[in-house]
């Protein structure tokens, strides 16, 4: 049986083969390609989307409810913090000289570069990493996108407020870890 049928973040995690295969599918695509380093802006884009969720969060409390009455917006605050997430790990693969334009290769590169090839930077910033963009966060990333496509797609899926706050905390520890690791 043949591997490579789809990416998928969980092998790659696993099978540093896999992974550089996906990534050298992804570089041949262009879909990852050399560029730049414009860490920062993505960062910023980061924080603009985390300023924003948690304004809308905090709206929830008074002015939502007097002007929407019971209609939420959790659903919105969710995709801000998944793509405050993605923003964030875009600015690690953008550090490393790359852009990504796919949510897929974003992950590939990162676990590729940050889990399987510490060696290909300095002691200190293996250390870093190492301590810690770890599994978890990765599988913060996936959790991101996760809840951001049930909350764009899915018509039936009901989100509560506590939902929308481990999507917050969970943003907000993942960008912070970035911005460390980017010495922002």
């Amino acid at each position: 049986m043949k591997k490579h049928k789809k990416p998928d973040w969980k092998i790659w995690i696993n099978n540093k083969k896999e992974c550089g295969f996906w990534l050298r599918t992804y570089l041949k695509n262009k879909v990852l390609r050399k560029s730049i380093d414009e860490s920062k802006l993505y960062m910023q884009k980061a924080d603009h989307n985390l300023n924003f969720a948690n304004w809308i969060i905090e709206k929830h409390k008074d002015s939502i409810p007097e002007f929407f009455g019971k209609e939420t917006f959790y659903d919105w605050t969710i995709s801000m913090y998944y793509y405050a997430v993605y923003h964030a790990a875009l600015a690690l693969v953008c550090r490393n000289g790359y852009k990504s334009k796919g949510h897929s290769a974003t992950l590939c590169f990162l676990i590729h570069y940050h889990y399987h090839l510490q060696e290909s930077i300095d002691k200190d910033d293996v250390e870093l990493i190492a301590t810690s963009l770890n599994r978890k966060d990765f599988e913060v990333i996936s959790f991101s996108k996760e809840l951001r496509e049930k909350a764009s797609y899915n018509v039936h899926e009901s989100f509560e407020k506590g939902l929308a706050r481990q999507s917050k905390e969970k943003a907000i520890d993942f960008v912070n870890k970035i911005k460390e690791l980017l010495n922002l």
